[in-house]
Order: C-alpha cells, then sequence, then structure tokens
C-alpha cells in the first residue's frame, strides 16, 4: 500500500524523518531503556510542539491495566516519569493497548473514554487536540504515545495534519524497542548459558582434583602416567568450556545493562537542580544485578519522590540517600535537615507508602536527627509465602 501525504513545507517532512531516525538509533545503542525514551519524547514534543507528552509501555508484571510511565514531559508532570500509573478498563490507555488502534481528537478532554488516572487529571484538563498512538510492532503493541495541545495553541491544527507522521514515528520507536528487546533477551540467553557452563566446569574441576589428590599417594605405582593422562585431558576440556564462558558473561555484562548503582547516582545528581547542592549516597549491600525488576523500577521512583519530597521543606542544607541491601529486604532511607512540620501524610508522601504496600512493604516518616525529617521505605525481597 503506498500512502501519498502532501505538507505545505518540505522542511517540515524532513525534520519528522530526521527525528525518527535519531530516536532509532538512540533506543538500539543507549543502555538506559528509561533515559532512551526520555530523549524519545524530548525529540516528540520539539518536532510536534506538543505541550505535552508520555509515553507508557505495557509491562506483564503488573495488573491489565497498569501502565509504566517511561518518560513524560511538558504540564510540569516530569516527576511522574517511571511511575505505575493505573487506568480502568474503560480508559483511553487501555483501550489502545488493546486494540493497537489509535485515537485522535480535537477535544481530548471531552472524549466519551478519556480517563486519565488522577495524578495526571488536573495537569492535562487545559488540552485540546489530544492523540493516543499505539506503539506497534510485528502486531504487538507495547505500549502507547500521547501527546496533547493547550487550547487555543497555535500548533494544534498542523497537529491534525500531521497525524500519520506521528503513527509512523510511534511505529518506528516500537520496532527500535522490540529490536533492543530481542538483543537484551539473546544477552541474557548467553549470560544464562555461561552460567550453566560455569557450574559444569566447576563441579569438573572439583572431581579432578579429588582425582589428582588421589595420584599424591600412587608414586612408583605402574597405573600413575595413565592417570595422570586421563587428569590432564580432563583439565584441557575443562578450559575449553570455562573460557568462553566467562567471556559471555562479561561481554553481556559490559554491554546491555545498566547497574542500578549508576541509576541511583543519576536520581542523586538530577535533584541538585532543585536542591541547590548534590545530596550525599550511601549504599550497603550488594545491588547491582541482585534486584528483581519490579523492586529496581519502584526504587527509583521513591528515591526520586522521596528527593523531590526534601526540597519542598525550607532551608535545606543537607540531604542524605541511604540504600541498604540485606538478603531478603531492601530499605531506602531519605532524610533532610530542613524546616517541616513533619507530615504523615501528603501527595509525595502517599505515593511512596502506595509504592512500597504494592511490594508488601511499608514507609514511615519520622523526625530526623537533629531536625528536618526522615522518610524510611522499606520492602521484601522475596515474594511473601502468604
Amino acid at each position: 500500500m503506498v500512502v501519498e501525504l502532501r505538507y505545505e513545507s518540505e522542511d517540515r517532512f524532513k525534520k519528522w524523518l530526521l527525528a525518527a531516525l535519531e530516536v532509532t538509533r538512540a533506543v538500539l545503542h543507549q543502555p538506559n531503556p528509561r533515559e532512551t525514551l526520555r530523549l524519545v519524547a524530548r525529540k516528540l514534543r520539539e518536532v510536534s510542539a506538543a505541550d505535552y507528552v508520555s509515553i507508557s509501555l505495557a509491562d506483564p508484571r503488573y495488573p491489565e491495566g497498569a501502565a509504566l510511565v517511561q518518560a513524560v514531559e511538558g504540564l510540569g508532570t516530569e516527576n511522574l516519569s517511571g511511575q505505575i500509573l493505573f487506568n480502568n478498563e474503560q480508559a483511553l490507555w487501555t483501550k489502545v493497548a488493546r486494540s493497537g488502534k489509535g485515537v485522535v481528537s480535537r477535544d481530548i478532554t471531552s472524549h466519551p473514554n478519556y480517563n486519565p488516572p488522577s495524578e495526571l487529571a488536573e495537569k492535562v484538563s487545559i488540552l485540546g487536540v489530544g492523540m493516543y498512538l499505539p506503539m506497534c510492532a510485528a502486531g504487538q503493541v507495547l505500549g502507547v504515545m500521547v501527546a496533547g495541545w493547550r487550547r487555543g495553541s497555535p500548533y494544534e491544527e498542523i497537529a491534525t495534519q500531521e497525524v500519520p507522521l506521528m503513527e509512523l514515528f510511534a511505529g518506528q520507536v516500537a520496532l527500535a524497542l522490540q529490536q533492543a528487546r530481542a538483543e537484551m533477551l539473546v544477552m541474557q540467553d548467553r549470560d544464562r548459558i555461561a552460567r550453566e557452563l560455569q557450574d559444569v566446569a566447576l563441579n569438573r574441576l572439583f572431581a579432578i582434583g579429588t582425582h589428582l589428590h588421589v595420584l599424591t599417594g600412587m608414586a612408583g605405582r605402574s597405573e600413575l602416567q595413565r592417570r595422570l593422562r586421563l587428569a590432564i585431558d580432563d583439565l584441557d576440556e575443562t578450559i575449553r568450556q570455562i573460557g568462553p564462558a566467562i567471556f559471555a558473561v562479561s561481554e553481556s555484562r559490559m554491554s546491555g545493562q545498566h547497574p542500578v548503582s549508576a541509576q541511583l547516582v543519576e536520581e542523586v545528581d538530577a535533584a541538585s537542580k532543585s536542591l541547590g547542592f548534590t545530596p550525599r549516597l550511601v549504599v550497603h549491600g550488594l545491588l547491582d544485578h541482585r534486584l528483581p525488576a519490579r523492586v529496581e523500577s519502584e526504587l527509583m521512583s521513591a528515591v526520586r519522590e522521596a528527593l523531590a519530597n526534601a526540597a519542598t521543606h525550607e532551608d535545606v542544607s543537607s540531604v542524605e540517600v541511604n540504600v541498604h541491601v540485606t538478603g531478603d529486604e531492601l530499605s531506602l532511607t531519605v532524610s533532610d535537615d530542613g524546616k517541616t512540620e513533619q507530615p504523615s501524610s501528603g501527595t509525595a508522601v502517599d505515593r511512596l507508602r502506595e509504592n512500597a504496600r504494592r511490594l508488601g512493604g511499608k514507609l514511615v516518616v519520622h523526625a530526623g536527627v537533629p531536625s528536618g525529617m526522615a522518610l524510611s521505605w522499606r520492602v521484601p525481597l522475596q515474594p511473601s509465602s502468604t
């Protein structure tokens, strides 16, 4: 099928093509998926002149109707990046994700199924033209890309004319995401195989060690040389197995995964913009490659929320982020020395409490030492047996 598109400006068409090319390269080569999708959201907003853009991915780890907001730009909603938002079955996001069919409206807030999560409702109420576009690849809907323009925006009419280009853009991002995920699965599979080979090789080494130990008491026997040759052959075979295994594990770790510790540093550095200084980060225990994916995502969200909460306090001069990992629990404590009335509830505190509850944990709010507030967020690392 050939689609003929007419545009008043050829430059606009070129900008869309260049944007699609740029984000495709970023998705395929950037090891941090969330940071990549932030770039995609910024680029989409830049090219389309939208006032609001979000990219939410479907995730089988969460209940149906839940959307993992990977990136959001505009209207002061950036703090929702990394959050889990819940949509009911009739909400536009859910319908588009299920059907793979986009929704475009000149007055999106009046659409019959327009029902954004409560965290977004007020901020996006000023939108006029809006689009919910499925991110489809090979018949699979990976997520939904949303764009909106303020009522009366001079770009609303242009946006309605460029819907096909935005659909192509969303599809291109989905294809790149699918390819990146496929490559990640290959690396994870290689890592698994390598670990299995290492287990086999280690068992063989133990067996060979036992064999050679027996030989120490056989000096002078005619059987000695034959058994030594057998041991040497076994060692050669073990070396041939363990060498590629170690190489595969090292390569997979270096290429595709963004360590949790690095993500923590990014979040702490980002908070320096609102605080005016860089918080202190303390980590106890083995953090990288130990957290379940869902816990990792919620941890980053909790750090972001807790630091944003600290930034609202008066006369804050120091903030400490303390992460402690044990065999069965992850704890996060964010303390500051600012002036506050120590509320036990509030937007940020409520979200932190809800994040912890979803993982079977809890949030405790108490006074800091010697002043300020401390938020202690604790979640189990092992599923509950009940």
